[in-house]
Formats: structure tokens, C-alpha cells, sequence
């Protein structure tokens, strides 16, 4: 019964000419819209260089730090029209302005008269930015916009690149130079460590010595003072010695006058005491004799006792004194015959000494004038053993603070020596061809490597899953404008909903598939799109069709016409929702949770896997979710047939010969 229903709906289609020329038109339909819109779109990234585009160079050149003259502008310029990814053509800024206002350019790049000149000051103390200039309007094409953009951000690219090609070359070249001053310098410092090492021990043994020195010094300035002390008390003395030896010939000649007459006298004195002698005896024997006469006057009576004993008494004591310079007498003689000799001796002496005297007297004159110098020249010594000793005791010092200055120059230099070695491992030597090689990696240090799991071909690869799944349901929507969900008669007059469903859903569905494999031999043969997979891509596509051919059958079983209109409204959302040009995850909530319960969204999954080479799971996932919009689908109209049983009017007995 299904196949005579399905045999029956086509007789019907086909049974004129007007029927035949509607079904072979709307069996087109995907054809013309999915085949022409990725025809289009096939790849115009390779036809850019059919967008107008002016190009104005206004740069005016400049001179870089080697004194070269340089046009960054004109050449970035050059390399753009030589390389064709545009239609540019070198205008005036006039030209450009006017042509991007009447739309003959699309964009308009302007390298300005400074931009060399803002380019090279990056290498001065004063950098600017150069800049340039991107005229746009999107009243032209809102893509060329963007297009100009993405163009005007690859010459910025190559230009920075070319210019930091440059600035690393540089940069290498002077750390090579750094590196060879380091090595130099390595080298010295090693020789001044060494040297310093050996003034080290030098300075140790210096502060050494200096401390022994101010010690020695200290000493001399000591005895010194002393000296200085003894120098001032002999210039002292020397000096009243002086004063007095003035007086010494003067006095030496009166003492040789004085010597000369003591002796004389002395001489005369010694025969005088001899000469004493005899009157000191006579003196003896007169006191005898009158104490005889004393006596006998006393007995003659002629004195009285008393006077006699007086003149005894007198006479006693004359006897001693006669007796006394009888004696003295006597002892005088030799001494004055002695001292006679020896004031001869001593006027013999003085009359020396008085000879001697004057030579004397100026010996102890200039001895006096010495002394003075020496006290002078001792008073300086000490002020100068003084200053002496502070100077070795601060030469000490200082050679001490040398001798650890020195130790801590001698351990710098070795670190100094370690840290440039360090520094010198850290800076690799290079060739010229390697810096050449390395400036060119620092100016464009990372390189995109391209791991693609799966790659559309083109442009038009890229949107074919999207136009295809849109086009498969464009295409069952545009043929229930023609065929009839479900025969009315079939309904009324054999009551078999189940299969007058499945009839009318397979009508459609046949038709589909067949749109489906016109579409894939256009995509794959006819654009030459690539496809991974592609007898599972066709019967993807084949099943993507027939379900989309179940959804608009169960609108249009329940809501007719209406259902028919929502079915447009269906395909307007998924072509919002489905993901097929920005990524879905970019749309606003509510849609993207419209995107995971539409089928269409599954459907352009589903090819992408299996058009790009994709996951067999991934492909399983699309196809239960539109399994089940299938199988839902079909039996909402199964229900929908149920009731159409059930109830039903004269005029649904001769339906439309375009549909429902």
C-alpha cells in the first residue's frame, strides 16, 4: 500500500507538463542556491587582488644611524604592489580620498612624509611611533573594512619585522663587541688579581715594617727630647761659664800677681818664724828670771804676798803663752818654709794659667756659641723626631688600611675576574652568519606550525556543511509547496494512518535524496570541493534531508498552511543558530540554547566531521539527536493523520494539485 501511495503521488506530480516543470524546478532549488552561493564564495581570499585599493606614498625618507639614506615608506609600498594580495594603485592623497568617497577604491594606506623619519628615531633618545594611515568606508564593503585592516596589519608586521631584523642585528653585532671587551677584560682582571695578590703580601709585609718603624720612631722621639733637654741645660751653663771665663784673664793675671807676692811673702813669713824662734826663748828665760826676782822681792818684803802671787800668777801664765809661741813657733817654721814652697808652685801655676787664660776663656766662648746651636738644632730634632714619630705611626696606620685595601682589591679582582668569565660564558660567541640567523629569529621569534586534525580546503569548504544542511531544508520546505503530506483520500477512504504517513513522508524523502546526491556531485565534482569521507557524506546527507522531510510533514499534518509558514520561520532561526560561520559559542544565550535543540545545527556538525576527515564519535553524536527529530517527527504525524481520520469535509476529498 505504501509503495502504491508513493506511485500514485508521483503519477500525480508528473502527470503534466506544468507538474513536471514545478517538480524539476524545486528539485533545483538546493542545487541553485547551495551550488551558487559556495561557487561564490569558493575562495575569494585568492581574488583579493581583484578589491581596488589606493596607495599613497607621501614618505619623505630619512638617513639611519649609519648614515644611510633609507625610504621605508617606498619600499613597503613596492613589495605591496609587487605582491598583488590587492588591486593597489599609487594615487595622490587627493585621488585616494576622492576614489574611496565614489567607491572606484575600496581602502585607501598612507605612508606619511615623516614615516621613515619616526622609524629611524627609535634608535635615538627621542622615539616616536611612526604611523600609518588606513582609509576605510564601509559604505563600500563593511568586509573590505576589515580586509584593509587585516592588509594594513601585515605591512606593520613586516615593516616591524624588517626593522627589528635590523635593530638585532645591531644589538648582536655590539654584544659581540662586548663579548670580545670582556674577554680582554677577563684577562686583565686575572692579571690583576695576581698582582694584586703579590701587592697584597707586599702591603702586608709593609704594614709590617711601617709599625716596626713607629715603634723606632717613637723611641727617637724620646731620646731626642732628652737630648733636647741635656742641649738647653748645657747652653745654660755654657752660657754662665761664658759670662764668667770673660772675667777669667783678668782674674788669672791678679791671681799670678796675687801667687807671686803670697810667695814672697810666704818667703819672708818663713824667715820671720825662724827668726821667732830666739825671742820666744828669750821670752822663757825672762819670765824665769823675774819669777826669781819676784820671788826675792817677796822675801826681801818688798812686795806683798798678794802682789807676789799676782806677778806669780802673771808670770804662770806668760810661761804658757812663751811656752804656747814657743811652740806655735816652732811648728810654724816648716809650714811656712812649705807654703813658701808651695806659693812658689802655685805663682808658677797662676803665671801658666794666666798665659792660658785668654786661649781658655774663647774655648769656653764658642764651646757656649755651640751649645746654643746645639740646643737650637736639639729643639728642632725633637720637633722633628716628634712630627717623625706621628708621621710612621699614621704611615703604619695607613699601611695597614693599604694592606687590607690591597687583600680586598686582590679578592675583588678574583671575583671580578669570575664574574667577567661568568659573563663572558653567558654571551655565546657567534659568526656573522649565525648573528645574521639569530637577528632574524629575535625580529620574528615565533613561527605558527599549522597542526590541523582536520582542514577545510578553502573558503567555500569551510561554509559547505553550513549551505549544504541549509540547502537540504530550503529544498524539502520548497517541495511541500508540490507534494501532498498526506492523501486525504487515502485516509478517508482506507483508514491506515501509519501507512499513509510513512507514504507521505517517503514521497518527499525520495525526492530529498535525490537533491542531496545532485547537491554532493555539485560539491565535490562540480567545485571541486574536498571531502574526507564522501560515501558517508552522502548518506549523512541523504538522512539529513529525510529528517528535515519528517520535521516540515509533521507541521504541515497538523497546521497546514500555517505549519508550511513555520517551517519558513525554522529555517530563518537555524540559519541564525546553526554555527555554520562564527562559532556558536559567540551567539546570545537564548540562541545558543536554541543551537543544541534545532537539527539543523547537528546536521552541520555532522558534515563537517565527515567532510573534513573529522571523529567517527563525534559523527555518532549528530546522528542521535536528529534520529530522534526523526522518529518524533513521524509519529506527530502519525497522530495528526489519526485525527485527520477521524474528521473529515467534502472539500478535502479534491486537495490542490500544488499541495494542501
Amino acid at each position: 500500500m505504501i509503495i502504491t501511495l508513493i506511485r500514485t503521488e508521483f503519477a500525480r506530480l508528473t502527470s503534466s507538463r506544468i507538474g513536471i516543470a514545478a517538480l524539476v524546478a524545486l528539485m533545483t532549488v538546493p542545487l541553485v542556491y547551495g551550488g551558487l552561493y559556495l561557487w561564490g564564495n569558493q575562495d575569494p581570499y585568492n581574488r583579493l587582488d581583484e578589491v581596488p585599493a589606493a596607495l599613497v606614498v607621501a614618505d619623505t625618507g630619512a638617513t639611519d644611524t649609519d648614515g644611510n639614506a633609507v625610504n621605508y615608506g617606498q619600499d613597503a609600498a613596492e613589495t605591496l604592489l609587487d605582491g598583488g594580495d590587492f588591486g593597489w594603485v599609487e594615487v595622490s592623497a587627493a585621488e585616494a580620498k576622492a576614489g574611496i568617497t565614489d567607491g572606484t577604491y575600496d581602502f585607501g594606506l598612507t605612508f606619511p612624509a615623516d614615516f621613515s623619519t619616526d622609524l629611524v628615531s627609535a634608535s635615538g633618545d627621542n622615539a616616536t611611533k611612526a604611523t600609518l594611515d588606513l582609509t576605510t568606508s564601509d559604505t563600500n564593503s563593511y568586509l573590505s573594512t576589515t580586509l584593509a585592516e587585516r592588509a594594513a596589519e601585515a605591512v606593520r608586521v613586516n615593516i616591524a619585522a624588517q626593522l627589528g631584523e635590523e635593530a638585532a642585528g645591531t644589538l648582536l653585532g655590539a654584544l659581540d663587541e662586548v663579548r670580545t671587551g670582556l674577554v680582554k677584560a677577563d684577562d686583565g682582571a686575572v692579571q690583576l688579581a695576581d698582582g694584586a695578590a703579590s701587592a697584597s703580601a707586599g702591603a702586608t709585609e709593609l704594614a709590617s715594617g711601617a709599625a716596626s718603624a713607629a715603634t723606632g720612631a717613637a723611641s727617637l722621639s724620646t731620646g731626642i727630647d732628652s737630648l733636647s733637654t741635656g742641649a738647653a741645660r748645657l747652653s745654660s751653663g755654657l752660657g754662665q761659664l761664658d759670662a764668667q771665663a770673660t772675667a777669667l784673664p783678668t782674674g788669672t793675671a791678679s791671681l799670678s800677681t796675687g801667687a807671686t807676692s803670697v810667695a814672697d811673702g810666704l818667703t819672708s813669713a818663713s824667715a820671720g818664724g825662724a827668726a821667732l824662734v830666739t825671742p820666744s826663748t828669750q821670752a822663757a828665760q825672762l819670765s824665769a828670771a823675774v819669777a826669781a826676782e819676784s820671788a826675792a822681792a817677796f822675801a826681801d818684803g818688798l812686795v806683798t804676798p798678794e802682789e807676789s802671787q799676782s806677778i806669780q800668777t802673771k808670770l804662770g801664765q806668760l810661761a804658757q803663752l812663751t811656752a804656747g809661741v814657743s811652740g806655735g813657733v816652732s811648728d810654724l817654721a816648716p809650714g811656712l818654709a812649705q807654703l813658701s814652697a808651695g806659693a812658689g808652685q802655685v805663682a808658677a801655676g797662676a803665671a801658666t794659667l794666666n798665659s792660658q787664660a785668654p786661649t781658655l776663656a774663647a774655648a769656653v766662648h764658642s764651646a757656649a756659641t755651640g751649645a746654643g746651636t746645639l740646643a737650637s738644632g736639639a729643639s728642632s730634632a725633637a720637633s722633628g723626631a716628634s712630627d717623625l714619630a706621628a708621621g710612621t705611626a699614621t704611615l703604619s696606620t695607613g699601611a695597614t688600611d693599604l694592606s687590607t685595601g690591597i687583600a680586598t682589591l686582590a679578592s675583588g679582582s678574583s671575583e671580578l675576574s669570575t664574574s667577567l668569565g661568568d659573563a663572558v660564558d653567558q654571551i655565546p660567541g657567534s659568526t656573522a652568519a649565525e648573528r645574521a640567523k639569530a637577528a632574524a629569529a629575535i625580529a620574528s621569534p615565533v613561527t605558527v606550525e599549522k597542526d590541523a586534525l582536520t582542514a577545510a580546503q578553502n573558503y567555500g569548504g569551510g561554509l559547505a556543511p553550513f549551505f549544504i544542511s541549509l540547502a537540504a531544508w530550503i529544498g524539502i520546505y520548497a517541495l511541500f509547496l508540490l507534494v501532498r503530506p498526506l492523501s486525504k483520500r487515502a485516509l478517508t477512504a482506507v483508514r491506515r494512518p501509519i501507512r499513509t504517513t510513512l507514504a507521505g513522508w517517503l514521497t518527499p524523502a525520495l525526492l530529498g535524496a535525490l537533491q542531496m546526491v545532485g547537491l554532493f556531485a555539485l560539491v565535490r565534482y562540480g567545485l571541486g570541493l574536498e571531502v574526507a569521507n564522501p560515501v558517508a557524506m552522502v548518506g549523512f546527507m541523504v538522512f539529513v534531508s529525510i529528517t528535515f522531510a519528517a520535521i516540515v510533514l509533521a507541521l504541515n499534518v497538523w497546521l497546514g498552511s500555517v505549519g508550511q509558514f513555520i517551517g519558513l520561520i525554522l529555517m530563518v532561526v537555524q540559519l541564525v543558530t546553526a554555527g555554520g560561520t562564527f562559532p556558536w559559542q559567540t551567539l546570545p544565550a537564548p540562541l545558543a540554547f536554541i543551537h543544541q535543540a534545532l537539527p539543523m545545527s547537528h546536521a552541520v556538525d555532522g558534515i563537517r566531521q565527515l567532510m573534513y576527515g573529522g571523529s567517527l564519535d563525534a559523527t555518532l553524536a549528530t546522528i542521535w539527536p536528529l534520529l530522534a527529530w526523526l522518529v518524533v517527527s513521524l509519529l506527530v504525524s502519525v497522530l495528526g493523520a489519526l485525527k485527520q481520520g477521524r474528521f473529515r469535509v467534502l472539500r478535502d476529498l479534491r486537495p490542490s494539485p500544488i499541495g494542501a
